[in-house]
C-alpha cells in the first residue's frame, strides 16, 4: 500500500507533497499539471522487479515508464533556466520509505531505505487500450528498441495470466455486472482476445474500445490480478467510454475497494468524479486537485468531499456551459 510521497524538482513537480487514501485516490486538474507523472512514479517505484540490485532495478523501470531523451535520468529532473538542479523524491510503501535522488550534471544518483517483498500485483492500465494489439506485441517489445512505455507491455502480461479455478462469490458479482454490460465473456486464442457473445465470438478489433476497457477489468479480476492487497493505476478511464457507463465503472471500483485493492485515478470526467462523489458513504476515498501557482509550480489540495476542492477546473467548464444556457434563454425570451 502506498502511504504518502515527497517530490522536489521532478518533472514538472518543484516542492510536493501528499499523503494517500488506503482505498480510492482521485486526481483531476488542467493539462499538464502532472497527475500521470505521479501515478507513473508511484507505479514505476513499487512495480520495480528487483533481482537483487537494489538501485538498478527501480531506476530501470523509472527509464522504461517514463522513456525519457535517450533514457536519461537527468532529463526526469525539472528543468528551470540557468539553475543545475537536483531532484529528488521519497515515497512510503507499508512501513518502508525509498528515497531517490538525481543530477542534472550527471548520471549518479543516491539511493536509501529498505524494501519489502511486493507480493501482490501492482497494475497501471494506460490511456489507450492495448488488449487489441496484444497479437505479436510482448515478442517486439523484447526484442526491438520501439517507442513504448513500459506500462504498455506489462497490462498485456497480466491481462494474459490464465483464470482462477475458483471466484469468490464478491468477485463473481463484479464479473457478472461487467459481463452483462459487455454482453458477453472474454476467450484468449494465439494471443488474441475474442467477446464472446450468444450470437459468437467477436475479435477485439469490431468490439467498440469502451468496453475492451471493461474487458480488461474482467480479466484482471477473472484471474486474480485484482485481489486484496494489489494497487490499481488508472489514467483516464473515461477515454473513448460513454458516461452512460460511468456507474459500472464507479461501481467496479467502490467493490474492488471492499475487497482490498487500493486504487488510483486521475481523470477530466464531472461524470465519473460525481459518480463516486454520490456513492462515497461508507468508502475509504479522497479527492484531489494537482494546478499551477503564479511561479508555474505544481499544487496540490485534498478533500474528503469532491465539491470542496478549489481550483476546480471541471466545476469551472461545466458551470461557464450552464451560464452561457442561462444567458441565451433569457435573451431568447
Amino acid at each position: 500500500m502506498i502511504k504518502h510521497i515527497k517530490i522536489n524538482n521532478i518533472t514538472v513537480f518543484d516542492q510536493f507533497k501528499t499523503d494517500f487514501s488506503t482505498g480510492v485516490n482521485l486526481f483531476i486538474g488542467a493539462n499538464g499539471t502532472g497527475k500521470t507523472h505521479l501515478l507513473k512514479l508511484l507505479y514505476a517505484v513499487q512495480s520495480a522487479p528487483l533481482k537483487g540490485f537494489f538501485v538498478r532495478d527501480i531506476l530501470q523501470k523509472i527509464l522504461q515508464v517514463f522513456l525519457p531523451y535517450e533514457l536519461s535520468l537527468k532529463r526526469l529532473v525539472r528543468r528551470v533556466k540557468g539553475e543545475k538542479r537536483e531532484g529528488e523524491f521519497s515515497i512510503g510503501i507499508h512501513n518502508d520509505i525509498i528515497s531517490i535522488k538525481l543530477n542534472t550534471k550527471n548520471e549518479n544518483t543516491k539511493m536509501s531505505g529498505n524494501w519489502y517483498k511486493q507480493e501482490k500485483s501492482v497494475v497501471f492500465i494506460p490511456v489507450k487500450e492495448m488488449l487489441s494489439n496484444s497479437p505479436g506485441f510482448r515478442s517486439l517489445f523484447k526484442k526491438r528498441d520501439i517507442s513504448f512505455e513500459e506500462i504498455y507491455d506489462d497490462i498485456i502480461a497480466w491481462a494474459f495470466l490464465p483464470p482462477l479455478k475458483k471466484i469468490e462469490k464478491e468477485k463473481m458479482k463484479i464479473l457478472n455486472l461487467l459481463k452483462k454490460t459487455m454482453g458477453g465473456q472474454i476467450v484468449v486464442k494465439n494471443e488474441a482476445f475474442f467477446l464472446k457473445t450468444n450470437t459468437g465470438e467477436i475479435e477485439f478489433h469490431l468490439v467498440a474500445e469502451g468496453l475492451r476497457k471493461l474487458a480488461l477489468l474482467w480479466l484482471l479480476i477473472r484471474n486474480g490480478t485484482l485481489d486484496k492487497g494489489a494497487v490499481l493505476y488508472w489514467d483516464e478511464p473515461e477515454a473513448n467510454l460513454n458516461p452512460s457507463l460511468m456507474p459500472v465503472v464507479v461501481e467496479v471500483m467502490l467493490a474492488l475497494e471492499r475487497i482490498g485493492v487500493q486504487i488510483f485515478i486521475a481523470t477530466h470526467s464531472y461524470v465519473i468524479i460525481k459518480e463516486f462523489e454520490l456513492q462515497r458513504d461508507n468508502h475509504s476515498m479522497c479527492f484531489f486537485t494537482l494546478y499551477k501557482d503564479e511561479s508555474d509550480s505544481v499544487q496540490l489540495n485534498k478533500s474528503q468531499v469532491y465539491h470542496t476542492l478549489i481550483p476546480n477546473k471541471i466545476s469551472d467548464a461545466f458551470t461557464r456551459i450552464y451560464d452561457l444556457e442561462i444567458e441565451q434563454a433569457m435573451e431568447a425570451k
